[in-house]
């Protein structure tokens, strides 16, 4: 049986189309890490959602949709959300955090988040997608435990380096890894 082939030429402009005067502006400038780190913020964020809207144009992601979470003492005064909640005819589909890398403390933000989530929409899918990974092999695996979720590292590079970031290496999507994104993404739906 062959998986279906999602068309994703666009998240890939977008990507490419961001990334390339990033790198051109840090081989031009001095020091200049501080200005792409900035510039960075919402590309995967803006890649994943071209990847869903390949995968169905119907979708609607939101962001910033602060959700009302009932303390356990049953007080409603905590507003949480994910950078993607996506919603199919009305419904809250999936979640998705979007991340340029992830850490240990940014996935255990993520699951944190995505167990708030889930006490007012029980069961639902949840993802990280993000360019690179730097989490600690254990703490991956205790999260991966705790908090039902998966995690996309959608560039060639898997491993981030601290000292060869994607603005400075331009390093390309990894087409399979997008690919993955958008079979989870259906299977959501």
């Amino acid at each position: 049986m062959n998986a279906t082939a999602f068309n994703l030429d666009n998240a890939v402009r977008i990507y490419e189309e961001t990334i390339a005067p990033l790198h051109a502006r840090y081989l031009a400038e001095d020091n200049a890490g501080g200005k792409m780190r900035a510039s960075m913020g919402d590309l995967y964020e803006n890649v994943a959602q071209a990847v869903i809207y390949a995968v169905d144009p119907s979708i609607v992601c939101k962001h910033n949709d602060y959700i009302m979470i009932e303390s356990r003492g049953g007080k409603s005064y905590k507003k949480t959300q994910v950078d993607i909640h996506a919603y199919k005819d009305g419904e809250l589909a999936f979640i998705v955090e979007g991340k340029t890398y992830l850490d240990s403390s940014m996935l255990d933000r993520a699951c944190s988040e995505f167990d708030k989530i889930r006490r007012v929409y029980p069961g639902i899918p949840a993802a990280v997608f993000t360019g690179q990974d730097a989490t600690d092999p254990d703490s991956a695996a205790w999260f991966a435990d705790e908090t039902e979720h998966v995690v996309f590292v959608v560039n060639q590079t898997k491993q981030r380096r601290s000292t060869a970031p994607i603005f400075e290496t331009a390093d390309p999507l990894d087409t399979m890894a997008l690919q993955a994104f958008a079979r989870w993404v259906d299977s959501c739906l």
